[in-house]
């Protein structure tokens, strides 16, 4: 294994996504999904013994941005969903921020703090004034 890749993220998300395909198709029974999941793994398995290591590494940088990118919207969902009951929402009309207000039920008047444009916000279910 001198000189080769070997094992990177790149490598264990393409091992992960071939048994989740072969998974699936035990009760698809799909050529076309059997023949795709063919591809993927011989797809790790030259990633795995490419000597190329430069670009691989290329590869597996763009792999992990695009992972962590995914991974930071998912925290965003989830953060916000925890944070529903409390706060509201509101993107801003001129500039496209999203401003987290309180949820406090009524028609309330807001400025952003990004751009200063004012505008109102009515929120219907919420705490009572």
């Amino acid at each position: 294994m001198a000189g080769r890749n070997g094992a990177d993220r790149l490598f264990y998300i393409l091992t992960i996504a071939y048994v989740a395909l072969m998974f699936l198709n035990v009760f698809l029974h799909s050529m076309i999904l059997y023949f795709v999941g063919i591809g993927v793994f011989a797809a790790a398995a030259f990633r795995y013994f490419s000597r190329n290591t430069a670009k691989r590494r290329r590869e597996n940088a763009k792999a992990e941005q695009a992972y962590y990118s995914a991974a930071a919207k998912v925290n965003k969902m989830k953060t916000r969903r925890e944070q529903s009951r409390t706060y509201f929402f509101k993107r801003c009309p001129n500039c496209g921020k999203t401003l987290r207000l309180p949820r406090v039920k009524g028609k309330h008047g807001t400025k952003c703090p990004a751009c200063g444009c004012k505008f109102s916000v009515r929120i219907i279910k919420g705490a009572k004034k």
